[in-house]
Order: C-alpha cells, then sequence, then structure tokens
C-alpha cells in the first residue's frame, strides 16, 4: 500500500478517536444535567418519565457502540502501523482499505446517532 495513503488512515483514524473520546465524555455529563432536572421536578408526569427512562437507554447504548467502535479503530490502527512496519504487498492492501471503508461507514452512523440522542436529550430538557 502507499506510504502516503497509509499514514491518511492513520491520521483519520486518530481523529475520530479523539472525536469519540470527546463524545464519550460529554454523555456522562448530558445524563447528570437531565437527572439533576428530573430529581428536582417533583411529580413529573409518568410519561415523561418513561421518556426520560427511554433517553438514559439510548444513552447506554450509544456508550457500548461507542466503545466497540473504539476498540476497532484501535485494531485497524495496530493493523495499519504493522503495514507500515512490514510493507506488505498489494494483496493485503485491499483488506486496508475495505476494512477503512466499513470503518468509516461505522463512524458516521455512530456520530449521526450520538447528534440524534444529544439533540433528543436538549429537547427533553426544554419540554421539563
Amino acid at each position: 500500500m502507499d506510504s502516503r495513503i497509509l499514514e491518511l488512515f492513520i491520521k483519520e483514524n486518530s481523529a475520530w478517536e479523539d472525536m469519540i473520546t470527546r463524545q464519550l465524555k460529554e454523555i456522562p455529563l448530558l445524563d447528570k444535567l437531565i437527572s439533576r432536572i428530573v430529581a428536582e421536578k417533583k411529580g413529573i408526569k409518568e410519561e415523561m418519565e418513561k421518556v426520560f427512562r427511554h433517553l438514559k437507554n439510548d444513552m447506554c447504548k450509544q456508550e457500548k457502540h461507542m466503545d466497540d467502535l473504539k476498540e476497532e479503530l484501535e485494531k485497524q490502527q495496530q493493523y495499519l502501523a504493522l503495514e507500515r512496519k512490514s510493507h506488505i504487498g498489494d494483496s493485503y492492501s485491499i483488506n486496508a482499505l475495505f476494512s477503512q471503508k466499513v470503518l468509516r461507514e461505522r463512524i458516521r452512523e455512530v456520530e449521526k446517532s450520538f447528534v440524534e440522542l444529544k439533540c433528543n436529550y436538549l429537547n427533553y430538557v426544554a419540554t421539563i
């Protein structure tokens, strides 16, 4: 594989790891915010309580997806670093390209779901 492409993949993955790490730090802050607001509201309607539990469940799922994705990014980074060191031939380059493309799609999905979750959380805060 061309070393320039390899280096770009490594930088791309590093940037994604940073983004996911920042977002993972943001999730507990959102949870604390909403948990505090819900605790302060006395006699919250049962329907609003269900929405709150649903959002918390979605947050746990999002964290799990992000943790899994970070593990996949680490594996890909290790694979790319190994390829950089060993100068593996073109037959493995296709694997690197395909795995990078799959990883890129998964990151887009996780990013989209994070933005939707955050939007839902903030909308929920506005309604209670």
